[in-house]
C-alpha cells in the first residue's frame, strides 16, 4: 500500500471546500494537525514498506523571527532535536537529475527543501511542479546564479533576488507555491545582499552539514562525509545537489544510512496566516557542541574546510566544474 500524503488530503478536501490558494505545501502542517496524521506512522505504509526513513515531522518556522540560518555561516540553525535531519538540494530542477531524485526520495516517502535557480526552472517548468506536486519545500536560489553576491549592490541583488522568484513561482504556476526561503549562490553574502534579502521577508538559508558533492569525488564519498560531518553534529541542515550524476548515485545510500543511525527527517515549511509556526526557544535554534570524532572513524572531517572559508571554497570548486558541467538546455551556470 502507497503512503497517502498529507498534500494528496488536503487536495481531495479542497474540492469538497475551496480555499483561498496559499500553497499546497504550507499546508502540509496545516493538515497534519486537523486530520491528526503522525508522519511516523505514515512511513509505515511507504509503498508497502514497514521500514521505510519516511519524514518524522513537519515544522513551520517565520523567518522574521530567525531570518538567517545555518552553522556554516550563522549563528543559529533551524530547532531540530538530536538526530533529526533536513535535506536540501540546490541548482536544479532538471529532467536528468531532478526526477530521479524526486523517485529515490518518494521510495522512502522523504521530503526535502529545494532552492531552485530561476533560469532553470524556467527552463524546465515540468520538473519545477513535479518538486511542488511531490510535496516538498521549494525555495529560490537566485535567477542566473553568479557567484558575485558578495560584491553586489544592494538594488543589484534584489534584482536577482525578485528574478529568481518570479521565475520559479512562474514555473510553479503560482507565487504563492514557493516558500520565503532563500539560499546565496556559492554562500558568497554580503551585508548588502542580507539586507537585500530581509527587505523581502525571506529567511537566509546556510547549511551546516556540507556533503562536498559539488566536488569530483565518488558517490561513495559524499556519504562518508556527509554522515561524518552529521554524526559530529548529530543534527542540521545537509547540503546537496540536484544537479550531478555523483549524488543521485549516492542518494540511496545516503538514505540507508541515515536510517541506520537512527536519524530523523524533518520538512521545513513557512508559518503564515494559515499554518502556526512551531512553538521553540531560544536554545533550540542553537547547535550543541560538535562531538569529537576519531580520526580513523571519519577520515573526511578533517578535510572539511572551516565555516570561514566555506563559502570561497565552495565558490571556487563550482567554477572549476562549470565548464565540464552540461548546460542543460542552455540554461546558464548551476
Amino acid at each position: 500500500m502507497s503512503l497517502v500524503s498529507p498534500i494528496h488530503v488536503f487536495r481531495h478536501a479542497a474540492k469538497k471546500n475551496p480555499v483561498q490558494p496559499v500553497g499546497r505545501r504550507f499546508l502540509v502542517g496545516l493538515v497534519l494537525a486537523s486530520f491528526g496524521v503522525n508522519t511516523s506512522s505514515l512511513a509505515m505504509q511507504c509503498n508497502g514498506k514497514s521500514d521505510a526513513l519516511g519524514t518524522s515531522r513537519v515544522i513551520a518556522v517565520d523567518p522574521k523571527d530567525h531570518p538567517r540560518i545555518g552553522t556554516m555561516q550563522y549563528p543559529e540553525t533551524l530547532p531540530l532535536a538530536d538526530h533529526e535531519v533536513v535535506i536540501t538540494f540546490d541548482d536544479g530542477p532538471s529532467p536528468r537529475y531532478t526526477d530521479r531524485v524526486l523517485e529515490i526520495l518518494a521510495s522512502e516517502c522523504v521530503k526535502a527543501t529545494f532552492f531552485m535557480v530561476g533560469r532553470m526552472a524556467a527552463t524546465f517548468p515540468d520538473e519545477a511542479r513535479k518538486v511542488e506536486a511531490d510535496g516538498h519545500t521549494v525555495g529560490t536560489h537566485s535567477l542566473s546564479h553568479p557567484f558575485t553576491f558578495g560584491r553586489m549592490t544592494e538594488s543589484q541583488a534584489g534584482q536577482e533576488i525578485d528574478g529568481g522568484i518570479v521565475a520559479v513561482g512562474t514555473a510553479l504556476g503560482n507565487p504563492e507555491e514557493l516558500a520565503p526561503f532563500f539560499r546565496v549562490p556559492g554562500l558568497l553574502t554580503s551585508e548588502r545582499t542580507e539586507a537585500a534579502i530581509a527587505s523581502r521577508g525571506l529567511m537566509t538559508w546556510s547549511a551546516d552539514v556540507p556533503a562536498d558533492d559539488w566536488l569530483r569525488i565518488s558517490s561513495a564519498e559524499i556519504v562518508k562525509r556527509a554522515i561524518s560531518r552529521l554524526e559530529a553534529k548529530s543534527r542540521g541542515i545537509l547540503l546537496l545537489h540536484d544537479i550531478h550524476e555523483r549524488t543521485v548515485e549516492a542518494l540511496p545510500d545516503l538514505l540507508s544510512e541515515l536510517k541506520t543511525r537512527g536519524y530523523r527527517v524533518v520538512q521545513v515549511v513557512s508559518a503564515n496566516a494559515t499554518i502556526a509556526k512551531t512553538a521553540t526557544t531560544p536554545e533550540q535554534w542553537r547547535l550543541p557542541p560538535a562531538r569529537a570524532v576519531g580520526a580513523e572513524e571519519n577520515p573526511a572531517v578533517a578535510d572539511a574546510p572551516p565555516s570561514t572559508t566555506a563559502p570561497a571554497k565552495k565558490a571556487a570548486a563550482l567554477r572549476r566544474i562549470e565548464g565540464s558541467s552540461s548546460r542543460l538546455g542552455g540554461a546558464k551556470g548551476f
